[in-house]
């Protein structure tokens, strides 16, 4: 067994295209993918604070006056009126949506200027100095406060505009704009449903869930993310080059001298499984020290974790190994590697996807998370950056029986497929 191993390892050792794949190619895109998304994945410096201009043209003080008027003209009482002005002074509807821009929750996010009139704001649009006008309309509150107390009209609209709306710093604001108009919206129904009346509900009371507390650690930085995505990703490719390998020792009769030295089939299947576990184990190692090195990708890890991730990692190189055996068996039994190669030209790179090693897939769907962690990959992606986050071992052991339960799953069929007699 030893000697099938040092042979394999010596093999894919001499083979430059397979060092490449192995090695080089995972660890590239680590650096690439780690710089060029480092600020995105950890909040900071994700995207530029997107310039606005606000462009108020209404007169606050004329739009009260005005309303006032056609509230007396109703014939509403003078002690009514005088306190429905007395909250719009309090409660006007531009004002509060100008303190929605320029909260400092949105600093972050926009960098909004009130120095422009209508004229200038499009000229600066123009010249791309900001990325999109608001425009609060002349009588905007007027228009919208008499729909809601006198119901005349149909209420007013804030301006919006942009460039070109297929731009993403277009539909972040298009967007933040929306947040508001839905939000008063609703308000404003629940005010005209109730005719003013305070709202009863028993929310103190009521439990709608629990506070979990996930990790007290930092959030996982680029470079750990996509050190884990591209390692588990590429040690896939460990599966079909040992049986790529076993196919290329079938046609050359190594695989027939070993028999008749009294090497035994599954005895043969076996020794792949562990030059397997070698390549893969010796392949992660390889790739976390590199980045860890060069990238302080892991920096302040205990002892503890050390030894969980090594666990993981065996366990995940086992794995592998029996995804080799069952694509090696398929390929001696049905004398045709051409699953060697499905497996490395597509079936790894769904399971990268639906994994995650490109992105973090449960900002696409829920349902792909799900999918991708009863991937091999996906589920062992998972177990790495749930240590990395502080998680309890308890809580990584799921995903850890999950893989192993594959891994028995692989070798029943591997066993069951390899041919058991001298193979032609």
């Amino acid at each position: 067994m030893w000697n099938v191993i040092k042979k394999d390892f010596l093999t894919i050792s001499r083979d430059r295209s397979e060092v490449l794949v192995l090695l080089i190619m995972p660890f590239i895109l680590i650096a690439i993918l780690g710089f060029a998304l480092g600020d995105l994945m950890s909040g900071t410096n994700g995207i530029e604070e997107i310039p606005v201009a606000l462009v108020n043209e209404q007169d606050i003080d004329q739009a009260i006056l005005d309303l006032e008027v056609d509230l007396r003209d109703q014939g509403i009482p003078n002690e009514i009126v005088a306190d429905l002005i007395a909250n719009i002074e309090d409660t006007d509807p531009a004002t509060s949506f100008i303190n929605f821009l320029t909260d400092p929750d949105l600093d972050d996010i926009l960098a909004v200027s009130t120095d422009y009139d209508k004229e200038s704001a499009m000229l600066a649009l123009e010249e791309e100095e900001i990325a999109a006008i608001v425009i609060i309309p002349e009588q905007f509150s007027y228009h919208l406060l008499s729909a809601l107390y006198l119901d005349e009209g149909t209420g007013s609209k804030v301006e919006l505009v942009v460039q070109n709306k297929e731009q993403i710093q277009a539909g972040i604001v298009e967007n933040i704009v929306q947040n508001f108009n839905d939000h008063f919206n609703f308000e404003t129904s629940i005010i005209q449903a109730t005719e003013g009346a305070a709202v009863q509900t028993d929310l103190d009371t009521v439990s709608f869930g629990e506070t979990v507390s996930i990790s007290m650690q930092d959030p996982v930085s680029a470079f750990q993310y996509y050190t884990i995505g591209m390692a588990v990703m590429f040690a896939l490719y460990v599966a079909s080059t040992v049986s790529a390998n076993a196919f290329k020792e079938k046609k050359s009769h190594v695989f027939a001298r070993l028999m008749i030295t009294g090497e035994t089939p599954l005895r043969y299947l076996f020794g792949k499984f562990t030059s397997a576990i070698f390549l893969t184990f010796l392949q992660l190692a390889i790739l976390f020290s590199v980045s860890h090195l060069l990238f302080q990708t892991f920096e302040n890890k205990n002892v503890e974790f050390w030894l969980v991730i090594g666990l993981i990692t065996f366990v995940f190189s086992a794995t592998v190994s029996t995804l080799a055996m069952l694509i090696t068996s398929i390929a001696l039994r049905f004398n045709n590697d051409t699953v060697s190669g499905i497996f490395s030209g597509g079936v790894i790179t769904l399971f990268a996807f639906v994994g995650g090693s490109f992105t973090p897939v449960e900002q696409i769907s829920p349902f792909i998370r799900e999918l991708g962690n009863w991937t091999p990959n996906g589920a062992i992606m998972t177990a790495y950056l749930q240590m990395i986050q502080g998680f309890e071992i308890s809580e990584i052991l799921p995903m850890l029986y999950r893989v192993c339960g594959m891994a028995i799953l692989f070798i029943l069929l591997a066993v069951a497929i390899f041919p058991k007699r001298r193979l032609t």
